[in-house]
C-alpha cells in the first residue's frame, strides 16, 4: 500500500470513529471442540477428527493337521498377539467434501504400515462420490467395521471371495430406508507392487442395493427388517505378467487368526459374484446372514484349476442382548454400527452391553474342476461380547471348523479346527 492511501485510510478510520461509527471487521470463526470417541475440532463448515483402533487376541487353537498332507506336528496351543491397529484422522473441508486417511500398522506383516480407509469425498445433494481407497459398495458383512461385527473373525464367504478395501471411485446414494451403490476398482491394494511387464492390471465392477421395508427406531425399542444384493464382476487383467501373478484363488479365513485350514483353491482368471443379504432386529433379538454364489473363469496357464467352476457360500447369525440394547443399523449404506450401553458399568448400577451370539457357516468349493485341492469348510461360532462403556469391547468367541476334502489323497487330510479367541478392544 502506497504511504498516501494508509495514511487517508487511517484518517478516514479516525473521521468514522469520532463520528460516531464502526468499521465492520470480519469476525473471527468460532472454533469448538467436542468428544466423539476423541476429540473433534469444528471450525465454520471444516472437521478434524482424530480416529484409531487397537484389537489385542488371545487364542488357543488345536487342529488336527498343520498343513495339507498332515505331515507336521498338529497345531495346538495358546497364544497372543495384535490383531489390528489403526491410526488415522476424517473429517471435512467444506460442507461437500469430506475426508479419511487411516493407517493400518500390519504387525502380522513385519511390521509392514498399509492403507486402510484413504479417500476423498464429495457429498452432493443427490448422492456421494468417493475417490481412493475403501469399501463403499460392499456386502453386508464387509461394509460393516470389524469394530462392530459380532464375531472375531468374518465368515468364510467375506474372506474367500476377495472383498475389503480397494482403490478406485466409487458412488453411493441412498433415501430414507434405501441405498444404492456402484463402484469399480482394482483388487490390488495402495501397496501392491506391479509385477506386470506389459498389459492391464486387474479390476472389478460391483452394485450393491439395499431396502428396509421395516425401519422404526423408538425410545422403546428399534425393529427394522434389512434386504439386499449384491454383483461384482472381476478381470484379471492382461499380459504376461498379469496372467501369469495375478489369478484369483479362494481361500476360506481361518476362524483363529492364528491357524490355518489349507483349504485354498483356484487359479482363475476372473469371477462373477451373486450375492443377497438379510439381517432383522426386534429390540434385543437379531438375525442376520448372506448368501452368495461365484461362478470363476480357468486361466488356461495354470494347472491348479482344471476349468471354469462355481462356488457357493453362507451364513446366519443370531444374537440377543440381555441388557436390552439392539445392533444400531445405518439404512444410508445398509450397514451396523456399534452398541452403546443403556447403563455403562458403575453408573445406576449398570454392568454395561451384553450380548449373546450364534453363528452357522459353510463355503463349497468342492467343484470337480478345483482338482485335487476341492473341499468343503463347514464351521459353528458362538460368542459373548461385553461393552462396559462405549468405545471398549470384549469378545469371546469358540468355534469349530470342519475341512471336507472331495478327493482325498496324500496331499490332502480332512481337517478338524477347534479355536477360543479373546479379544481386548477399544477405538477412538
Amino acid at each position: 500500500m502506497k504511504t498516501k492511501d494508509f495514511i487517508g485510510t487511517a484518517a478516514l478510520a479516525a473521521l468514522t470513529t469520532a463520528a460516531g461509527f464502526a468499521i465492520a471487521t470480519p469476525a473471527s470463526a468460532d472454533v469448538t471442540t467436542r468428544w466423539n470417541g476423541a476429540t473433534e475440532t469444528r471450525e465454520e463448515d471444516r472437521r478434524f477428527h482424530v480416529s484409531g483402533r487397537f484389537m489385542y487376541d488371545v487364542a488357543y487353537t488345536d487342529a488336527d493337521c498343520a498343513n495339507a498332507g498332515c505331515t507336521g506336528a498338529n497345531e495346538a496351543g495358546i497364544r497372543s498377539y495384535a490383531r489390528r491397529a489403526f491410526i488415522g484422522v476424517d473429517g471435512r473441508l467444506t460442507e461437500h467434501w469430506r475426508y479419511n486417511a487411516k493407517f493400518d500398522f500390519g504387525f502380522g506383516s513385519a511390521g509392514s504400515i498399509k492403507a486402510d480407509d484413504f479417500y476423498l469425498e464429495y457429498a452432493g445433494d443427490a448422492g456421494s462420490l468417493f475417490f481412493g481407497n475403501g469399501n463403499w459398495v460392499s456386502p453386508m458383512e464387509d461394509r460393516d467395521s470389524s469394530l462392530n461385527i459380532p464375531f472375531n473373525e468374518r465368515s468364510f464367504l467375506i474372506t474367500a471371495l476377495g472383498f475389503g478395501k480397494k482403490p478406485g471411485v466409487g458412488y453411493l446414494t441412498n433415501g430414507g430406508n434405501w441405498s444404492a451403490g456402484v463402484a469399480v476398482q482394482s483388487p490390488d491394494g495402495l501397496d501392491t507392487g506391479d509385477t506386470a511387464s506389459n498389459g492391464s492390471e486387474p479390476f472389478f465392477v460391483i452394485g450393491r442395493g439395499t431396502w428396509a421395508p421395516i425401519y422404526q427406531q423408538t425410545p422403546e425399542g428399534t425393529m427394522f427388517l434389512h434386504l439386499g444384493l449384491d454383483l461384482r464382476y472381476r478381470n484379471n487383467g492382461n499380459g504376461s505378467g498379469n496372467a501369469l501373478n495375478g489369478t484369483f484363488s479362494y481361500s476360506p479365513g481361518a476362524l483363529s487368526n492364528k491357524s490355518s485350514n489349507n483349504a485354498g483353491v483356484g487359479a482363475a482368471a476372473g469371477d462373477t459374484y451373486y450375492g443377497a443379504e438379510f439381517a432383522f432386529q426386534w429390540n434385543s433379538l437379531g438375525f442376520d446372514g448372506e448368501y452368495g454364489k461365484a461362478q470363476t473363469r480357468d486361466y488356461v496357464g495354470n494347472a491348479t484349476q482344471l476349468g471354469d467352476a462355481d462356488l457357493t457360500g453362507w451364513y446366519v447369525d443370531v444374537f440377543w442382548s440381555p441388557t436390552g440394547e439392539s445392533r444400531r443399523y445405518n439404512a444410508a449404506d445398509g450397514s451396523f454400527g456399534g452398541v452403546s450401553p443403556a447403563r455403562t458399568l458403575g453408573s445406576d448400577g449398570g454392568i454395561g452391553h451384553i450380548m449373546l451370539s450364534g453363528r452357522i457357516e459353510e463355503l463349497d468349493l468342492s467343484d470337480a474342476n478345483f482338482g485335487a485341492n476341492a473341499n468343503e469348510s463347514k464351521a459353528w461360532t458362538v460368542g459373548a461380547t461385553w461393552v462396559p462403556i462405549s468405545h471398549v469391547k470384549f469378545q469371546l468367541n469358540y468355534s469349530q471348523t470342519d475341512v471336507d476334502y472331495t478327493v482325498n489323497n496324500a496331499a490332502h487330510v480332512d481337517n478338524t479346527i477347534d479355536a477360543v479367541t479373546l479379544r481386548t478392544q477399544f477405538d477412538w
